[in-house]
């Protein structure tokens, strides 16, 4: 599926800061911030904060506040969203907007492109496939609801989603065999991510996603699910997948990792100034003199931007 940019200078940017509140923030949430913050502001846009809350699991009130500090922090403002945790779980929680997705779910279900399936994605990986390629839960046809069985939809072999993306041009998702008849609704009933992050995007029009590249089979999913429902207004969106900030060995920066989250460097002592400093460091922007959100949207623009690499980016300046 091949789509065209359509965001310019000129563009009425709507775009979103969606973080979730399942662990304590850190520097690849920070950059994303970032960026998606300087992008709408250069072109006087709409910055809508939509925090992510389905994963009740995860959930925790102090990660939610912790949202919260961080824009503070970092001196982010937004246009549209919740003015402070409370007002959050009162008025913007997702459990709040189940109903749409349901809808969506329910649009999916009449097209017949969803089954029921017990299985782990472990279990569903290590299943032979039949000789139309279907796995066996597909071919099985049980009940949507019966007890303990999530919603797959059906990925034909081969699939490949094809998109447009601002920094890195041309990108191309095996999704068949990076997302294999993905869940779009979890076991115990809830949506799952991508049908929420679309219907979510959906409802509130935005047109401009940045997103770490870490999460291109991600938009490639959303993008399937728009074209199984006809979603135009998705399709349309501009996407910007920036390099994810790695840790020392290597690996993806995850909640897990609290030596370089947000919350522990303001423990530490760390100012927002030398916080801006590190992220722009990081950036391989030392010499730009940033020190706080004002000059990093001075100095912001897309052609410096590294491209994403599997290696990701090396935090600098801080230990």
């Amino acid at each position: 599926m091949r789509r065209q940019q359509n965001i310019t200078q000129q563009t009425q940017v709507r775009t979103r800061l969606a973080p979730t509140p399942s662990g304590y923030l850190h520097l690849g949430n920070a950059l994303s911030f970032a960026v998606t913050w300087a992008l709408a502001r250069q072109r006087h846009g709409t910055v809508i904060l939509r925090i992510d809350d389905l994963d009740n699991a995860r959930f925790r009130p102090e990660y939610l506040q912790d949202i919260f500090d961080t824009l503070h922090f970092m001196g982010l403002d937004y246009d549209e969203g919740p003015a402070d945790a409370g007002d959050f779980l009162q008025h913007y929680s997702q459990h709040l907007r189940l109903p749409a997705y349901e809808h969506l779910l329910g649009q999916l279900v009449a097209k017949g492109v969803v089954y029921a399936c017990p299985c782990s994605r472990k279990q569903l990986a290590s299943l032979p496939a039949g000789a139309d390629g279907r796995h066996a839960c597909q071919q099985e046809r049980l009940p949507l609801y019966l007890p303990d069985t999530a919603w797959r939809i059906q990925v034909p072999p081969d699939t490949e989603i094809v998109f447009s993306d601002l920094l890195q041009q041309e990108c191309r998702v095996p999704l068949a065999a990076q997302v294999p008849d993905f869940v779009v609704r979890r076991k115990e009933g809830l949506p799952a991510y991508q049908i929420a992050s679309l219907a979510d995007d959906l409802e509130m029009g935005i047109n401009l996603i940045v997103r770490g590249a870490d999460l291109l089979a991600s938009t490639a999913a959303q993008l399937f699910l728009a074209r199984q429902l006809g979603a135009d207004g998705f399709t349309s969106i501009a996407f910007l997948h920036h390099p994810v900030v790695a840790d020392a060995g290597g690996g993806k920066l995850s909640k897990s990792h609290d030596s370089l989250s947000i919350a522990q460097m303001r423990r530490s002592g760390l100012s927002s100034k030398v916080f801006w400093q590190v992220l722009a460091a990081t950036l391989g922007w030392e010499e730009f003199g940033i020190v706080d959100a004002r000059s990093f949207l001075d100095k912001f623009r897309l052609e410096n931007l590294p491209l994403p690499t599997k290696y990701g980016l090396q935090v600098s300046g801080y230990n």
